[in-house]
C-alpha cells in the first residue's frame, strides 16, 4: 500500500506502518510473531543476514533478545535503510548491526558467510524463488538455519480477479507463490528439515482487528494527521481487499524454516 512517490517505502509509508505495527516494523505481528518463527532455535553468537530488513525491527529483536553476534540487514529501499541506521544509533546497536542498500539480484556476500539467513515478509518482492533459494544456500554456513516468513498463495495458478484487484490497489511489486513452490525450491537448494507453517487464519483475524482499530479513535486521528483523510480512507479500503483474499484462502501468509546439512553440498 504505497502512499508515497518515493519508491515503495518513503517517509509517510514507513511512518504509517510503524503506527500500525510498531517502531522499526513494516510487516505484521511484531515481536510475538518473531518469537514464534524462532521457537526452538538458538541463534546466540551467530552471524545473521536479514534479507529485506526494512527499518530493522526484527534485527534489533534478534540482537537484544536472542543474543545474535551480528546482524547484517539488506534492503533495496534507501529510506528504510536510513531509518534502520537511525534506530541502531538510538538503541546503541551500531557495533553489532550493519544496514546496507543493495540492488536486486545475487547476494553480494561470500560463500558460507552467515550462520542464519532471516527474512520477514520480504521474499514476496523477489520473482525468482528458485534463484533466491540457491543464493541463500550459497551464503549460509554448513549447519546454518533459514528462518523466514512470507506472504504466499494457495497455489500457482493464474491470479483470481480478486487477488489482481488487491495487488493493483497495493501499488507494489508482489510475486506471491505457493507454499509448495517454496518447499521445492528450498529442498532443491540443499536444505533439509524443512518446516512450513500456514498463518492464514492468524492474519485474517488480525487484519480485521487492524481495520477496526484504524477506523476509530485514537488510531484514526494519528493516521489522518500523518497521511491525510483521503489516504487514510484509501488505505482502509486496501486492507479490506486484502482481507477478502485472506478469507477466500488465496492469500496465505506463512513461516519457512530449514537447515543446511553439516556436510553442505554446493548447488551449481
Amino acid at each position: 500500500m504505497s502512499i508515497t512517490d518515493d519508491g515503495d517505502y518513503g517517509a509517510k509509508q514507513v511512518g504509517f506502518l510503524e503506527i500500525i505495527w510498531g517502531e522499526g516494523f513494516l510487516s505484521p505481528g511484531g515481536i510475538e510473531e518473531l518469537d514464534l518463527m524462532l521457537t526452538g532455535f538458538d541463534i546466540s553468537n551467530k552471524d545473521v543476514l536479514d534479507i529485506g530488513c526494512g527499518c530493522g525491527g526484527a534485527a534489533f529483536h534478534l540482537m537484544r533478545n536472542y543474543n545474535a553476534s551480528t546482524v547484517t540487514g539488506i534492503d533495496v529501499e534507501p529510506f528504510v535503510i536510513k531509518r534502520a541506521t537511525e534506530l541502531a544509533r538510538k538503541y546503541r546497536l551500531t557495533d553489532q548491526t550493519d544496514f546496507e542498500v543493495v540492488d536486486p539480484g545475487p547476494l553480494a556476500f561470500e560463500e558460507n558467510q552467515f550462520d542464519v539467513v532471516f527474512s520477514k515478509d520480504a521474499f514476496l518482492h523477489i520473482p525468482d524463488k528458485e534463484g533466491l533459494a540457491v543464493e541463500v544456500a550459497r551464503v549460509i554456513r554448513p549447519g546454518g538455519l533459514l528462518v523466514a516468513s512470507d506472504w504466499m498463495r494457495s497455489n500457482d495458478e493464474p491470479l483470481s480477479d480478486e487477488m489482481m484487484e488487491y495487488i493493483a490497489a497495493e501499488g507494489m511489486d508482489m510475486h506471491m507463490c505457493s507454499i509448495g513452490r517454496y518447499r521445492d525450491a528450498i529442498a532443491s537448494a540443499g536444505f533439509v528439515d524443512i518446516e512450513l507453517k500456514d498463518r492464514n487464519k492468524w492474519y485474517s483475524d488480525l487484519a480485521k482487528r487492524e481495520v477496526a482499530a484504524m477506523s476509530r479513535s485514537p488510531l484514526r486521528e494519528k493516521i489522518v494527521n500523518l497521511i491525510g483523510e483521503n489516504e487514510a480512507k484509501n488505505t482502509i479500503e486496501i486492507w479490506k481487499k486484502m482481507i477478502g483474499v485472506l478469507e477466500s484462502g488465496e492469500h496465505r501468509p506463512g513461516h519457512i524454516r530449514a537447515r543446511m546439512p553439516d556436510a553442505k553440498v554446493k548447488i551449481e
